[in-house]
């Protein structure tokens, strides 16, 4: 009984290629992991901006001033 063809290539090819996938895989998590977290602090802190309630006077935009006519 032979070696199905993906064990002979990995035999041929040694341990530092299945070292190498392993290392890919584990920085392929990483960034994952941190793209995630990344996310979730975002999408918290907006949330956290949005439902505290502004004691602020807000500032009239540009479309409610009125401007009074040159003399």
């Amino acid at each position: 009984m032979g070696l199905a063809e993906e064990s002979r290539r990995d035999a041929a090819q040694g341990p530092s290629t299945k070292r190498l996938r392993c290392t890919k895989l584990v920085a392929a998590f990483a960034f994952t992991a941190l793209v995630g977290v990344g996310s979730y602090t975002a999408t918290y802190r907006a949330l956290e901006i949005i439902s505290i309630p502004s004691s602020v006077t807000p500032i009239p935009s540009a479309a409610t001033t009125t401007v009074p006519a040159p003399s």
